[in-house]
């Protein structure tokens, strides 16, 4: 990308949410301007909405600054203290959501319930050569398939039911989240698009939190279990 894209005098901005700068530098890597919501790992706690971004270029930073200047989007007093806050455990919270996170990927890779894990800090994920080359870890999101969208929709349940997991669309907080990004981040992409792009219906998003590892394998397996079995048919059924 960043080849393709020099040579045209494009910028490249990467949304680096998701790593964080404690497991990947897009800067360094040859963007131009990386994206940050601190809403998530920085803040850590679910109570602020902020963001960064960052600029390789020291010129473009002076206009980005104008431009937030300009339009006085400054964060107040109370959220800088949050952030703050939220900081200074980043790299604790991070370190121990990524553990958790492996674990729970490989109880969902060896589940009969289970079709198909995307967490590329597995050992046979298809990814984690690439990543592996770019990140110093495989983050706290892990994503799975049932096979089945009414089994993915009692899973997801079963686990909110139990308090451990939240049903949220975030990601990056303390708490263990759970949710169906088909009803819920991806709702208002129309029908027609996603069977274009075959977007499965009963793919479950995970951002795992710091709680007992054992305790969220336990949910998680629990509520796959006690899920109806997958019925014949594809899983993108309910689009």
């Amino acid at each position: 990308i960043v080849g393709s894209g020099k040579p045209r005098g494009a910028l490249l901005s990467v949304d680096n949410t998701l790593m964080t700068g404690l497991l990947i530098k897009p800067l360094e890597l040859g963007a131009d301007l990386c994206v940050t919501s601190c809403t998530k790992f920085a803040c850590g706690h679910s109570d602020t909405m902020a963001g960064v971004v960052a600029a390789k270029d020291p010129e473009v930073a002076k206009h980005l600054y104008f431009i937030q200047n300009a339009e006085g989007t400054g964060l107040a007093p109370f959220d800088c203290w949050l952030l703050l806050r939220g900081l200074k455990t980043m790299p604790l919270r991070l370190e121990r959501g990524q553990a958790n996170a492996l674990k729970v990927a490989r109880m969902l890779e060896a589940h009969p319930r289970v079709q198909e894990v995307y967490y590329a800090g597995l050992e046979g994920s298809k990814d984690k050569a690439m990543h592996d080359a770019q990140a110093k870890g495989a983050g706290v999101v892990v994503c799975f398939r049932t096979g089945s969208y009414a089994t993915s929709t009692a899973v997801a349940s079963a686990c909110a039911n139990t308090g451990l997991f939240k049903i949220t669309v975030s990601f990056g907080s303390v708490n263990s989240l759970i949710s169906l990004p088909g009803d819920m981040s991806h709702a208002s992409i129309p029908d027609e698009v996603k069977n274009e792009r075959e977007f499965p219906a009963d793919i479950i998003r995970l951002s795992i939190g710091i709680e007992s590892a054992s305790d969220l394998v336990n949910v998680l397996s629990t509520a796959l279990h006690n899920s109806p079995p997958v019925a014949a048919g594809p899983s993108q059924a309910k689009l």
